[in-house]
C-alpha cells in the first residue's frame, strides 16, 4: 500500500522542465540523476526529453518486478529502504486513516531521507474524453502548476507541487487506453532537481511497463 502522502496531492502531477538532452552519468548523490550504478559500466538515465513517448505502449497490469532497481536509486539518490506496491482491488491509503479500494497497478519506493518515487497504471481502460477530464482535474490541485516539458503519452500534463517545502514532479498521460502515472517527491532539505530526475524516472517506469506488455503479449 501506497503511504498517505500520495493523498495529499492525490491530483497533482507532474514536471516539464528538463535540464540538458545528454544522457546521465551516475555518479554519486550530487549527480542529478543520484545513485551509483553497479558493474564495470556506470549507469546511465535518460532525460525524458530523448524518450519516444508518443509510441510507447503501457500495459495495464503488474509491472514493479520489471522496474530496474537502478532506476530506483537514481530517482531516490540512493537504494530505497523501503517498497511496497499494489494491484487491481487492493486497499490504498486515500486519506490519513481513510481506505478505499483501489484499481490500479503501482508501486512505491521511499529514501532513507525521505524522498519517495511512485508509479502507477489504472486497470480499467481510458478513453480519450476521460483522459482530458483528468488532466484537468489535476491541474487544479493546490499548490501544483502546470509546466511546458516533454509529453507523456496524450493527451498529458506535467506539474511540480509544493506543500510544506517539500516538492513534487511528475508526469501522467494516456497511452492508447492505458492511463500512466509516475512522481518523485523531493524532501524539504534536499536541493536536487526534481523536475528533471522525474523525467528520468519516468523513463524507467516507460521501460518497465513497455517489458511488461512485450511478455504478455
Amino acid at each position: 500500500m501506497r503511504l498517505p502522502f500520495r493523498a495529499l496531492l492525490v491530483a497533482g502531477a507532474a514536471t516539464a522542465v528538463i535540464v540538458g538532452g545528454a544522457l546521465l552519468v551516475l555518479g554519486g548523490s550530487d549527480d542529478p540523476g543520484g545513485g551509483t550504478g553497479s558493474g564495470d559500466e556506470p549507469f546511465e538515465t535518460t532525460p525524458l526529453a530523448s524518450y519516444d513517448t508518443l509510441t510507447a505502449q503501457v500495459a495495464r497490469g503488474a509491472f514493479c518486478d520489471a522496474v530496474d532497481p537502478r532506476q530506483v536509486e537514481a530517482a531516490l539518490g540512493a537504494e530505497p529502504e523501503s517498497s511496497s506496491s499494489w494491484e487491481n482491488g487492493d486497499p490504498v491509503a486515500v486519506a490519513d486513516g481513510v481506505e478505499d479500494v483501489g484499481h490500479e497497478f503501482g508501486c512505491e519506493y521511499v529514501g532513507a531521507d525521505g524522498a519517495v518515487a511512485r508509479a502507477w497504471v489504472f486497470a480499467p481502460p481510458v478513453d480519450a474524453d476521460q483522459a482530458q477530464r483528468l488532466v484537468r482535474a489535476a491541474g487544479k490541485a493546490p499548490g501544483c502548476e502546470a509546466a511546458d516539458g516533454p509529453p507523456l503519452g496524450n493527451p498529458t500534463l506535467a506539474l511540480t507541487c509544493t506543500q510544506d517545502g517539500v516538492a513534487q514532479a511528475s508526469y501522467r498521460g494516456l497511452f492508447g487506453d492505458s492511463w500512466l502515472v509516475c512522481e518523485l517527491v523531493r524532501p524539504a532539505e534536499a536541493t536536487w532537481d526534481v523536475a528533471d530526475r522525474a523525467g528520468r524516472w519516468c523513463v524507467g517506469v516507460l521501460e518497465a511497463v513497455g517489458a511488461t506488455r512485450s511478455d504478455t503479449e
